[in-house]
């Protein structure tokens, strides 16, 4: 679940340039995750970590 939640979190800070602006500035895997969380998107700091490694 934790990577489909990622998958839409992806898609809605696509549609958002506000929101991508808030995930570029992010500190770390940890901010991003908070800030999905705010978005009512759950996954984990791993999770993210793991998607920015490609």
């Amino acid at each position: 679940m934790s990577k489909a939640q990622l998958n839409a979190f992806m898609v809605k800070v696509a549609g958002d340039a506000a929101l991508k602006a808030q995930v570029d500035a992010a500190a770390d895997s940890a901010a991003v995750v908070a800030i999905a969380s705010g978005e009512g998107h759950s996954f984990t700091a791993a999770t993210w970590s793991r998607h920015v490694r490609g």
